[in-house]
């Protein structure tokens, strides 16, 4: 459950999207940028803290060196944490927050995972001193938009609408936004695109930290890559070294980036969903959605990107 007012107390002025979903039954909360990931400031159980947004995260989730600072109590399962390189050798836990409010939304029993936080400062993973992530079902559930451009994230009490994914579309369309169809597959967000001229999905990761190609995808794509000293990490096991390389475009949908710049590593297969028909070739991260103004509109599941402006 959620309760929510029909107004947001954002730090910024808000635009006529913002405007829109404010009047139309929407509560919001302000994001921080730190680096390349978007945080939203919590506060669960009368606790302070934050959440990375994530949307490579099927669910939300708490690490564990925060749960007792959080007013949470874990519950221990037998299922051993995995990530986008595998399983590890620890188990989830579970919990409950009562109450967890961002900005002027307050959501009730909200259940989240819990998994160690120790492993993620690596070149994917740099959470540093967040408490845990926003995740991929959470965003579904209350048909959030998540303005990236403008550091804002907006959630619906009463969950997605075909009303306001018209007008959003609508506006966005008007401010020049390309929009991108996105789907579910395997609990994971993919988008359609053409990496160096081959055609693939890539897994919608705002919780990426660079946007990475698998090895095998990249083998097939024709990319080559130079050897770094970097070590990819995440949630379960880290994926070991890491090489970088360049190409010309990358396009999502019917939108393009040019001159490219990806990490190319060796991914989970059972992440990927290799040898499915939900097949990815690799993560699509944090700073080219960045740069490219992202607004997802879970409402639809759609991605809107239009290049970012300088000011």
């Amino acid at each position: 459950m959620i309760l929510t007012t029909p107004r947001c107390d954002a730090a910024v002025a808000l635009n006529a999207l913002g405007q829109f979903l404010a009047t139309h039954g929407y509560g919001g909360a302000q994001l921080v940028h730190v680096g390349n990931f978007f945080r939203v400031p919590i506060n669960s159980n009368g606790n302070v803290g934050d959440l990375i947004v994530d949307t490579g995260a099927p669910h939300s989730l708490i690490f564990r060196a925060s749960v007792k600072r959080l007013g949470l109590t874990e519950t221990k399962t037998k299922e051993f944490i995995g990530g986008a390189f595998g399983k590890g050798r620890e188990y989830f836990g579970v919990a409950t927050i009562q109450s967890l409010t961002m900005g002027n939304c307050t959501l009730l029993n909200l259940p989240v995972a819990v998994a160690p936080g120790d492993s993620e400062n690596g070149m994917f993973r740099q959470y540093g001193s967040s408490d845990g992530l926003l995740g991929l079902s959470e965003m579904v559930k209350y048909g959030a938009v998540l303005d990236l451009a403008n550091r804002l994230l907006f959630v619906r009490p009463s969950g997605p609408s075909k009303a306001v994914a018209i007008a959003t579309d609508s506006i966005l369309v008007r401010q020049g936004y390309t929009a991108v169809d996105l789907k579910i597959a395997g609990a994971h967000l993919s988008v359609p695109a053409d990496v160096n001229g081959w055609p693939c999905h890539l897994l919608v990761d705002t919780g990426a930290f660079l946007t990475s190609i698998d090895r095998d995808a990249a083998s097939k794509a024709h990319i080559g890559g130079s050897r770094t000293e970097w070590v990819a990490e995440g949630i379960g096991k880290s994926s070991g070294r890491v090489m970088a390389a360049t190409f010309p475009t990358l396009r999502l949908g019917g939108y393009e980036i040019r001159n490219v710049s990806a990490a190319v590593v060796a991914f989970d297969r059972e992440m990927l969903g290799r040898g499915t028909d939900n097949e990815m070739a690799g993560l699509l991260g944090a700073e080219y959605l960045s740069l490219n103004s992202a607004v997802f509109d879970f409402n639809s599941g759609t991605l809107y990107l239009k290049p970012k402006t300088t000011r």
